[in-house]
C-alpha cells in the first residue's frame, strides 16, 4: 500500500486528481470513526445525539471538497476520456453513476438529521448513520476505481496536449 506522500501517476493532472483522492480520503477517516461507533454500540443515548451532531457537522464540511473534485472529473476528466471510450456505457458512465449514488447516501443523510437530533432513538440514529457508511464504503471504492481503471487509460489513451489541456483545467484547489 502506498504512503499518504507517494502518487501512483506520473501525469501531473491525474497527481492532482490522486493528491484530492488523498485529502478527500483523510477527511473521511475522520467522520468514519463515529460512524464505526455507532456500529460497534459504543454510545449512550446522549452521546449518541452528540456524536451524530459532530457527524452531520463533518459530512456538510466535507460536501464542498467532495462536490469541487467531482466536478472537476465531470467537467474535464471525463469528458476527456470519453471521445476515446464512450459515454453511453463502460467505465465512464459507471463512475459518474457512483457520483449520483454518493450525493443520494449524503443527501439522505443530511434531509433527515436536519432538525431536532435530539428526539432520534439510538435505533433512529444507527439508521441514518449507515447512510454515511454507506457514501463511506461507495466514495472508497469509487476512488479505487478511478486509480486502478480510470487514470490508466487517460494516461494511456490522450495525447500530450490534451494531458496538458486537462492539468490546467483542473489545477485548483478544491477546499
Amino acid at each position: 500500500m502506498k504512503s499518504h506522500s507517494e502518487f501512483t501517476f506520473k501525469l501531473p493532472a491525474l497527481r492532482v486528481l490522486e493528491n484530492e483522492h488523498q485529502y478527500l480520503n483523510h477527511l473521511m477517516d475522520q467522520w468514519h470513526t463515529i460512524v464505526i461507533a455507532f456500529e460497534n454500540d459504543v454510545y449512550t443515548l446522549e452521546e449518541g445525539h452528540e456524536a451524530l451532531q459532530t457527524l452531520r457537522k463533518m459530512i456538510k464540511e466535507f460536501i464542498e471538497p467532495l462536490k469541487n473534485h467531482t466536478e472537476k472529473e465531470e467537467k474535464y476528466l471525463f469528458k476527456k476520456l470519453e471521445v476515446y471510450v464512450g459515454a453511453e456505457q463502460g467505465p465512464v458512465k459507471a463512475v459518474e453513476e457512483e457520483h449520483l449514488e454518493i450525493d443520494a447516501y449524503i443527501g439522505h443523510f443530511l434531509h433527515h438529521t436536519r432538525g431536532n437530533i435530539g428526539e432520534f432513538s439510538m435505533d433512529d440514529m444507527r439508521a441514518l448513520v449507515r447512510d454515511a457508511g454507506e457514501a463511506f464504503e461507495v466514495i472508497t471504492f469509487h476512488f479505487v476505481k478511478e486509480e486502478s481503471v480510470i487514470f490508466p487509460m487517460v494516461e494511456n489513451v490522450l495525447r500530450e496536449d490534451e494531458q496538458k489541456e486537462l492539468f490546467d483545467n483542473i489545477y485548483s484547489s478544491i477546499i
